[in-house]
């Protein structure tokens, strides 16, 4: 994935590769936003908490890794709608630095 971004800083990438990397990326923070609930208190109880409540709200918190039970075109449907939310959200804020 790094290896990705930085041929893509050299305009060595191609747009599948880009697309690739990512989908790896998005792997990596939804990874983190669980293992820092992981670490929390009480956490038994919160992480299938924020699973399902984020299934009810139509965001996936999980990982990819943990979509086996899911056909292919679920997973590309879910992989869809995310970009989705991400690109209306930068342009509903394209000046925020924190994006």
């Amino acid at each position: 994935m790094l290896i990705t971004y930085q041929r893509f800083t050299r305009g060595q990438a191609s747009k599948l590769e880009m697309e690739e990397a990512n989908k790896q990326f998005v792997d990596v923070i939804r990874g983190l936003g669980l293992g820092v609930l992981a670490i929390l208190p009480f956490s038994p109880i919160t992480l299938p908490f924020v699973v399902k409540l984020g299934e009810k709200i139509g965001v996936n918190v999980l990982p990819s890794a943990f979509m086996l039970g899911l056909k292919e075109d679920e997973i590309i449907d879910i992989q869809q709608e995310i970009e989705v939310i991400v690109e209306s959200d930068i342009v509903a804020h394209p000046n925020d630095d924190n994006l």
